[in-house]
C-alpha cells in the first residue's frame, strides 16, 4: 500500500503543477513520506466544475458498462461509439482515452462530434444530460425474431431512464418549490437549478429518441 501511495501522491502532485489552476501544490514535496499531515485550504473556485466534470464521465461510463452487461457483451469485446458532446465537446475530447478505456470502446472507431444530427444506422443511443450518445453492439438474431426483441430492448430502457429522469425532475421542482429557494446559499440553490435544467433537457432527448 506504501508504494501504490505513493505513486498516486505523484501523479497528483505533477497533474496539479501542469494544469496550472492552483499552486496548491507548489509546496509538496515528491515524497509522500515526509510531507505535512493536509490542512484545509479556502476554495479557489474551480472545484465544483471539475466535479461536475467527473461525475458526467462517470456516468458515461456507468451506463455504457450497464448497457454492455444487460446485453451480456463481453468486457473483451471493444464496441464502436459516436458521441453528440454539444459544449461537452473538449471535456470528453480531453478524456476520450479514460472513456475508451473504461467503457472498452474502440477508439479507432470513436467519434466525438459537437453534434450529430442523424442517428447513425445500427446504433443505440444513451442519453447522458445533454450529451447522446450512439453504440453498435453485436447483432444476434435469434430465429429471425433478435432485431424485434432488440427495438423492445431499446424501448424499454428508454422508459426507464425517462422515469429517472421525471422522477428527479419532480424532486428538484419540489425543493426550489419549498422553503429551500428562501433559506438555502444562493450558490446552491442556483446548482439545484442546474440539475432541474439538465434533467428536463435529457427528458426531452429521451422522449424525442422514444417518438
Amino acid at each position: 500500500t506504501p508504494f501504490v501511495t505513493e505513486e498516486i501522491w505523484g501523479h497528483l502532485r505533477d497533474s496539479i503543477l501542469q494544469s496550472r489552476i492552483t499552486n496548491i501544490a507548489a509546496d509538496w514535496p515528491k515524497a509522500l513520506i515526509v510531507a505535512k499531515w493536509p490542512k484545509p485550504r479556502e476554495l479557489g473556485g474551480w472545484e465544483d466544475s471539475k466535479v461536475a466534470d467527473f461525475t458526467l464521465i462517470q456516468e458515461i461510463v456507468r451506463i455504457i458498462r450497464n448497457l454492455r452487461a444487460e446485453k451480456s457483451v463481453a468486457p473483451s469485446t471493444r464496441l464502436s461509439a459516436q458521441f453528440s458532446a454539444g459544449d461537452k465537446l473538449d471535456l470528453l475530447q480531453s478524456q476520450s482515452t479514460i472513456i475508451a478505456a473504461l467503457a472498452s470502446l474502440n477508439t479507432e472507431e470513436m467519434k466525438l462530434e459537437e453534434t450529430i444530427t442523424q442517428k447513425p444506422e445500427d446504433y443505440e443511443v444513451i442519453v447522458v444530460g445533454s450529451i447522446d450518445i450512439y453504440v453498435k453492439f453485436p447483432t444476434i438474431d435469434f430465429l429471425n425474431t433478435g432485431t424485434t426483441k432488440n427495438q423492445q430492448s431499446i424501448v424499454e430502457r428508454l422508459k426507464k431512464q425517462l422515469q429517472t429522469a421525471q422522477s428527479q425532475i419532480e424532486r428538484l421542482e419540489k425543493l426550489l418549490d419549498g422553503e429551500f429557494s428562501q433559506k438555502a446559499p444562493a450558490e446552491k440553490v442556483e446548482k439545484e437549478q442546474e440539475k432541474l435544467a439538465a434533467w428536463k433537457e435529457t427528458a426531452e432527448k429521451i422522449k424525442s429518441q422514444l417518438k
